[in-house]
């Protein structure tokens, strides 16, 4: 417990962080001036947290791969970030690609940039299943009030949140979706997973992917839409 309760203060202190000059949206932090919104936020990401313990058995987990817990504060720190509030995501339609699934194998090492400094994590154990690629964002963003839609190959089975199978390595992968359907986008770590590189080992052939993947992000989004973290749009750039 006492590591739920850390995850908590350090995202709860989110709340109170001032705004980014760096950021010319003036999202990042837009109210922390108003203590009746920090108190707000600070509950709701206390209530999503634990709700995600007590029906993902999140405490266990961390407890078994520490590295969950720089993996959480990285997730949420990118939805606060785009936000300027956790209760910022409520009510929004954000797609997920690549959200990680229950057969998620583990690579050998994740890095990490949380709002609390950057982290390169090794994972002890790099064949087989880990707790670390489960569809962490979108089951906290569901918790957050939002409408988040998971897309990955592995297993989703049993996920609460709307959620789809698909090869994103394939050509038109995400033509089903509808143009301008979605506040937000959203992919991480497809490009370092095990499963990926395997079936992609050429790097000009990941390049290829990751053009698609941003073209259709870009066609995804609604007009004024957020892209909250895009390795995809990192690797053609």
């Amino acid at each position: 417990m006492s590591t739920l309760i850390d995850l908590i203060s350090l995202l709860g202190g989110l709340a109170q962080t001032p705004a980014d000059p760096g950021d010319p949206s003036g999202a990042y932090g837009r109210d922390s001036g108003d203590p009746v919104r920090v108190l707000h936020d600070q509950e709701l990401i206390a209530v999503a947290l634990k709700a995600l313990d007590e029906q993902y058995d999140l405490t266990r987990k961390i407890g078994l791969e520490p590295g969950l817990k720089d993996i959480l504060l990285q997730l949420a720190g990118r939805i606060h970030r785009a936000y300027g509030s956790f209760g910022g995501a409520k009510g929004k339609r954000i797609l997920d690609i690549a959200c990680g699934s229950n057969t998620s194998q583990a690579p050998a090492f994740v890095f990490v940039d949380t709002p609390f400094g950057e982290r390169r994590i090794p994972i002890a154990h790099t064949q087989g299943y880990t707790a670390q690629f489960e569809p962490w964002f979108c089951r906290l963003l569901l918790e957050l009030g939002a409408k988040p839609v998971g897309v990955d190959l592995g297993d989703l089975d049993g996920e609460t949140f709307e959620h789809h199978r698909a090869d994103l390595g394939q050509p038109g992968a995400l033509s089903f979706l509808p143009a301008a359907s979605f506040d937000a986008v959203h992919d991480s770590r497809l490009f370092g997973s095990p499963e990926f590189t395997a079936a992609f080992p050429d790097p000009a052939q990941r390049r290829r992917i990751a053009a698609e993947i941003w073209r259709q992000e870009q066609r995804l989004l609604k007009p004024g839409g957020l892209v909250i973290h895009s390795d995809a749009a990192n690797l053609v750039r």
